[in-house]
């Protein structure tokens, strides 16, 4: 798990707008100077060097001994990530894998692979035709529209167009509950900081939305 944790960390990092460097340690540099700085105020958790080695231990099989990343690390990156934090991840991660070796074994067992192909097919189609509605941004939510000629964007299929919503925060607002944000935070195409009451897409950017900070608090809401 910690190999898909860095992997997926150093991907998103080398996807960052404001990273001008595309080099493993220039993603931990971002990673230390920016994310952990900015955005957690922890500066001083890791050095990139030790978060070089770790993705060199984990990811590239690498020997050295810089041993294991320790809770609160784990934490933030999933956190950073997108997750509540590295047990969310984990379990996140453990339902896609499960889900995988399920279909796996419903092939196995089929009568015959044109069966299983065809079956698929006929899933995929129906749920394509009648469970997933296409639906548009409005103001701060999601509406249903009528799909004509238009195809579902697959991209919001788990998006609760009910309760998922763009808010405007103040002082009074309530961000986090048991320790975990309530609140994420995205920047839309324009470049402005936008906020809203669950986890998901930016409506605009299509870009994973992530949950709220001190820092964010501090910089966009409080002044």
């Amino acid at each position: 798990m910690l190999k898909k944790l860095l992997l997926q960390l150093f991907e998103k990092l080398e996807n960052e707008r404001n990273n001008n460097t595309r080099s493993k340690s220039g993603n931990a540099n971002y990673f230390v100077d920016v994310i952990l700085e900015a955005e957690f105020r922890k500066p001083n958790l890791i050095s990139a060097k030790s978060l070089v080695q770790y993705y060199d231990k984990y990811v590239e099989g690498k020997g050295n001994n810089s041993g294991e990343p320790n809770s609160e690390l784990k934490n933030i990156i999933s956190q950073y990530l997108g997750f509540e934090n590295y047990y969310d991840f984990e379990e996140k991660n453990k339902t896609s894998k499960k889900a995988r070796f399920n279909l796996k074994n419903a092939k196995v067992k089929s009568t015959g692979i044109a069966a299983a192909i065809l079956l698929i097919t006929g899933v995929v189609s129906y749920n394509t035709n009648t469970e997933i509605d296409c639906i548009q941004w409005k103001e701060n939510h999601y509406e249903k529209i009528e799909c004509n000629n238009n195809v579902p964007n697959h991209l919001l299929k788990d998006v609760n167009i009910e309760t998922f919503k763009k808010i405007t925060p103040n002082e009074k607002t309530i961000f986090f509950e048991y320790g975990h944000a309530v609140v994420w935070y995205g920047k839309s195409s324009s470049g402005k900081m936008e906020f809203f009451n669950s986890r998901g897409l930016h409506p605009e950017t299509m870009k994973e939305l992530k949950p709220i900070t001190k820092y964010i608090i501090d910089k966009y809401i409080s002044n």
